[in-house]
């Protein structure tokens, strides 16, 4: 029998961010791409927790009152003495774009992520910099497979930004395996043309298919969606929105995916089968998500969006 209870699960960095307009700070909100999809979910009503870590100071417990909130679980969170969260600088260009500076966390010691017994039929979300962080590395994926044990549906969003560019290299080879650990991978074109060098969907296809992959979702902001599965590659339009901001978007996007394949009751061992147009409601509720966070200075839904979505089942 299935799950009916599915736990909604994302792992990675948490941080503060300060959103500059016209060179004057404009908006100040906890982030980080996991905890704004996290957020989003909680706002749904979603079993959701968050595996990570902050400092035990001001803006960690700002980010953790924020966090119980909006109905996130912090049962999964390192929570660090005698440390600096991390705090991001995120510039908005004149198509309200993002350029980010990041301040990590400082502390002593190694990182002490924690991870729930995995179970059947998770839905988990993991990327950005814990994706690829040596430190952290072993356990990540030893929590992942044992989910995919379980049955879990597991998304991968390596969210690799053009900071990351020095490390490229040396992290390349975490990127591909995470591209064979996980069930889906969804990432921007921004994101390939830093890893691959290419924002060709059917070039980064044959790579990732080489790598052990095998569903690929990637967004393009005004230009779309791709999806590209062993069955079919697919183009989906996007409408032309008044943007406020893009910081939230992509995270916002993966509540969406996650949300779907909740709703729709997908998992793990039915992807092979999905029907087109299964995948075009997925695909189709995840952009509405982004689309509604590109309007306004938030990186998650709204609560009037949610409680809509909730009550809309």
């Amino acid at each position: 029998m299935r799950n009916s209870e599915r736990r909604f699960i994302c792992t990675g960095e948490m941080v503060y961010d300060i959103l500059f307009k016209d060179d004057r700070p404009v908006e100040g909100i906890p982030g980080g791409s996991m905890l704004n999809t996290s957020v989003s979910l909680g706002r749904l009503g979603k079993n959701v927790f968050l595996a990570g870590d902050y400092a035990d100071d001001a803006i960690g417990n700002i980010i953790e009152r924020f966090l119980l909130r909006n109905n996130v679980s912090t049962e999964y969170v390192s929570k660090y003495d005698n440390a600096l969260s991390r705090i991001a600088i995120a510039v908005l260009n004149e198509n309200n774009d993002a350029e980010y500076t990041f301040y990590k966390i400082r502390k002593e010691g190694k990182a002490e992520l924690l991870f729930p017994a995995p179970m059947a039929d998770d839905l988990i979300l993991f990327g950005s910099f814990y994706g690829i962080k040596e430190e952290i590395r072993d356990s990540l994926v030893k929590y992942i497979k044992a989910s995919r044990n379980e049955n879990a549906l597991v998304i991968y969003d390596p969210n690799f930004r053009k900071n990351h560019l020095r490390i490229r290299e040396q992290v390349l080879p975490f990127i591909n395996e995470n591209f064979s650990l996980a069930n889906i991978t969804k990432g921007s074109d921004e994101d390939f043309i830093n890893i691959l060098g290419t924002s060709d969907p059917k070039e980064i296809y044959n790579h990732f298919v080489g790598k052990g992959g095998r569903y690929l979702i990637m967004t393009a902001n005004r230009h779309g969606v791709t999806l590209c599965t062993p069955q079919l590659m697919k183009h989906y339009a996007v409408k032309d929105i008044p943007v406020m901001s893009t910081v939230g978007a992509g995270d916002t996007f993966n509540s969406g995916l996650l949300y779907a394949f909740n709703k729709y009751k997908v998992f793990a061992d039915s992807l092979e089968s999905l029907p087109e147009h299964s995948w075009d409601k997925i695909i189709k509720t995840a952009i509405s998500f982004a689309e509604h966070v590109c309007m306004s200075y938030e990186n998650y839904l709204s609560w009037d969006f949610a409680r809509e979505i909730s009550g809309n089942g």
